[in-house]
């Protein structure tokens, strides 16, 4: 040991230390020539200890802060960085890792399994209107057959402002796909957009690419969509994503979510008629566009992101 560096003599520790765990204390102390006692010692000393104070610190979060961070998560269940802007709002300056920290500690951290990533498709809006996704979401009602659910909501999204517009159905058609689809149309151009193209999924409301007979020749006869024809008489492009892709679907994908999230767990829908959801739903529409700031839209609201980006292209 004394002929060995400092590098040497941590490796021959580690080496040791291993063998023991592996062969036995007794048996690796006869082999190397080293008393019990110093294996033992050698097992302790090369346990990697926790950094950081023991104790509360003057430059770690104060307790009272920690609380309205917990409280202010199980309110909005918001991510660490909306709550730093919202925290940012009301005066409180606090970094993203330190809500991530405080979070973690209070067990308000849902770990999700990591999926396995998949090449993604960059996509850029360059101008509202450059493209709207379209696409419906079963409504979480409680009943006991979740094959048929009573409600659907349909929603669209501009891909640059990330404006919504909702509406609720009773059921998937293409006569409900096109009467969703001129309100929407409306409701854009009462803010100043005018929609160039629409993109939707596959499913039979919006296309009848994938349905029909058995046969390839049967396909190669199907009528257009509905859907497509009104789309066309307007002037508007229809896409459709990719089978199997609903990365294509991510701003109104993602947007569901926040639907989950922020709106549908804080409501209850047992007694709500189909007018008095609707009407919830378009005060909620009302708080996302134009209060609720939004990471993608320099934590600005939709509407307001798109008043601003009006006014940084008019004086360009």
């Amino acid at each position: 040991m004394k002929y060995l560096n400092a590098r040497q003599r941590e490796k021959y520790k580690q080496r040791a230390v291993r063998d023991s765990y592996k062969f036995g204390v007794t048996k690796v102390s006869r082999q190397y020539g080293l008393g019990r006692s110093t294996i033992y010692e050698w097992r302790i000393s090369t346990v990697e200890k926790k950094r950081g104070p023991k104790k509360r610190v003057s430059w770690q979060t104060p307790a009272s802060l920690e609380r309205i961070v917990a409280r202010l998560k199980r309110q909005t269940n918001y991510g660490p960085k909306r709550l730093r802007v919202e925290l940012s709002l009301h005066g409180i300056s606090l970094g993203e890792k330190a809500i991530r920290g405080i979070l973690e500690r209070r067990g308000l951290v849902i770990h999700h399994r990591r999926k396995r990533k998949k090449k993604k498709q960059v996509y850029y809006a360059l101008y509202p209107g450059y493209r709207i996704q379209v696409d419906t979401k079963v409504v979480p009602d409680e009943i006991p057959d979740k094959r048929s659910p009573k409600r659907y909501q349909f929603t669209a999204i501009d891909c640059y402002t990330k404006i919504r517009f909702l509406w609720i159905y009773e059921e998937l058609s293409n006569h409900n796909s096109i009467k969703f689809l001129q309100k929407a149309l409306d409701f854009y151009r009462s803010i100043g957009i005018e929609v160039e193209t629409v993109q939707t999924d596959n499913h039979m409301t919006f296309t009848n690419l994938y349905i029909g007979g058995n046969k390839k020749s049967d396909h190669q006869n199907l009528r257009i969509h509905p859907l497509t024809e009104f789309l066309l008489s307007q002037g508007i492009q229809h896409l459709l994503s990719r089978p199997g892709r609903p990365q294509d679907n991510a701003f109104v994908e993602r947007s569901h979510r926040t639907d989950m999230e922020e709106f549908y767990r804080t409501i209850n829908l047992n007694n709500l008629t189909d007018q008095q959801l609707n009407l919830k739903i378009q005060n909620w529409i009302y708080f996302y566009n134009l209060l609720r700031p939004h990471s993608a839209c320099n934590n600005l609201p939709p509407i307001k992101f798109l008043i601003s980006s009006a006014v940084r292209n008019s004086g360009a």
